[in-house]
């Protein structure tokens, strides 16, 4: 483990020189879109933003800063291309474990997580019960919808992996067996950032987070890339959680 965890310490990757995937992965990552659009084209960013906005002005009782629920979500091509990097350059996501999405709003990234890996489980959990209860119908399609398309294209997905969504705080519920951490993490605090950062997952276990790279000597950046999401182009950081040593 030591041997092979050096030489990830040490492959750098400069922002302008991005993995650039074959023509087959191309292929595959698009019929993976399709099945997403099939699956989340009745949730569209407005209805997400809507629910966040409403909620967070109706609620009192939300102990957290305003800013760290602002709502966006990913593009599920450019997360595409980041875990085909994930796997080409560094093969350090094995099949199974457990993926969270951190602040998971309606869901879409636990589905992108399923779609894109074998893992054994994909887990969202979000505060807002609005944004929570829009991830329950997503899930619904996603259960009604993908174990067929992975029936029909057992060349693109091996399995289709169990989807969760979880409603409640992200420091009060335990994450600490995920092999995959996405936090889309924009407009959390830093408090915030290194409250995740020092959270005790697995030595190994990958993480992406938006805009911040975790601020704490246990996590390790791999590689940074620029991609477009749904409020504009953002940095992702990939990272891999390491010994403090």
């Amino acid at each position: 483990m030591e041997e092979d965890l050096s030489s990830y310490i040490f492959q750098n990757y400069r922002k302008d020189e991005p993995y650039q995937p074959t023509d087959e992965e191309r292929e595959t990552l698009q019929k993976k879109h399709e099945v997403f659009q099939e699956i989340t084209s009745e949730f569209p960013v407005s209805l997400g933003k809507d629910a966040s906005r409403r909620e967070r002005q109706e609620r009192i009782d939300l102990d957290v800063p305003d800013s760290t629920l602002t709502y966006g979500e990913l593009d599920f091509v450019s997360i595409g291309e980041v875990f085909q990097t994930i796997k080409k350059r560094y093969a350090v996501i094995p099949e199974g474990g457990v993926f969270y999405d951190l602040g998971s709003g309606t869901g879409k990234g636990v589905v992108t997580g399923a779609l894109l890996h074998p893992f054994e489980e994909c887990r969202g959990i979000e505060l807002l019960s609005g944004l929570h209860g829009i991830s329950c119908q997503v899930k619904e399609k996603y259960d009604a919808k993908f174990p067929k398309a992975v029936a029909e294209n057992p060349q693109v997905w091996s399995s289709a992996p169990k989807v969760n969504m979880i409603l409640g705080d992200m420091f009060e519920v335990d994450w600490t067996d995920a092999s995959f951490i996405f936090a889309n993490s924009t407009c959390y605090s830093h408090e915030m950032m290194k409250q995740i950062a020092e959270k005790e997952v697995p030595v190994g276990t990958i993480a992406l987070s938006m805009t911040k790279e975790f601020p704490s000597n246990k996590w390790q950046v791999l590689e940074s890339v620029r991609k477009q999401m749904s409020w504009g182009e953002g940095t992702v950081y990939i990272q891999r959680r390491v010994t403090e040593e």
